[in-house]
């Protein structure tokens, strides 16, 4: 689903933070201890999990269209295809993964 939304996700963290993150919560109602896989206790862990996405969600979505229109969330290409180690802090970082850099433009500053 990610790749179809074009979302920019190269570490997973929404699938490792996000879905684990639901998992663990509704996982900590259904296996307390003494009263396992009580259903109103789930159902509570459940719908704190509701409570939380729709809080979180439509937040981040206007917090970062707000960025976005402020002043942008992404570098460009150049930069992009350079790494953002070296357009950002004139440093390599993965000295045995790149080859001779060019200088950064200061447009994406």
């Amino acid at each position: 689903m990610l790749l179809k939304i074009r979302a920019d996700d190269v570490v997973g963290a929404v699938p490792v933070h996000a879905l684990c993150g639901v998992w663990g919560t509704i996982a900590a109602g259904a296996f307390f201890g003494g009263d396992l896989f009580n259903v109103q206790r789930v159902a509570v862990q459940t719908l704190g999990v509701g409570a939380a996405l729709l809080w979180t969600l439509p937040l981040s979505y206007f917090v970062y269209r707000a960025i976005d229109l402020a002043m942008g969330l992404r570098v460009s290409a150049q930069d992009e295809q350079r790494g953002l180690d070296y357009a950002e802090h004139f440093e390599v970082g993965y000295s045995d993964f790149t080859t001779a850099q060019i200088p950064p433009s200061r447009d994406s500053a």
